[in-house]
Parts: structure tokens; C-alpha cells; sequence
């Protein structure tokens, strides 16, 4: 699963805004939001199905824009 998070300038935290289970359609998602507003930027991240002791789910980045 590929999460997609914006975040606005001056924002502190970054908002889940799709989940993906393909890489390609992630990647074109947040392009577009990039395009329609260059002052974002937004971040892909892959989740690995596993936790951490908190409970809560480990990801790997893919890829930041």
C-alpha cells in the first residue's frame, strides 16, 4: 500500500490525502497535485505490513517531491 501525503508551506504536519496499492497511479496523484499547486510538497510512502512497539505502522519512503 503507497500513502500519499501533502503538506502546505507553513503547515507543521503533512495530510494523508490517497492510498494507493500501485506505485505508478501514487506517483501520477501527487504529481498533479504539485502541478496545480507548486508551493506543496508531498511525500510517498510504502507501507510494510509490519508495527513497531507503539503500535504503530512502519513505512518506508519512496519517493518526495
Amino acid at each position: 500500500m503507497y500513502n500519499v501525503y501533502v503538506k502546505k508551506q507553513g503547515s507543521y504536519n503533512a495530510d494523508l490525502v490517497g492510498e494507493y496499492s500501485n506505485i505508478n497511479d501514487a506517483v501520477k496523484y501527487a504529481q498533479e497535485l504539485k502541478e496545480k499547486d507548486s508551493t506543496i510538497s508531498y511525500t510517498i510512502e510504502e507501507t510494510t505490513g509490519h508495527f513497531d512497539s507503539y503500535g504503530e505502522p512502519l513505512t518506508n519512503i519512496v519517493k518526495r517531491g
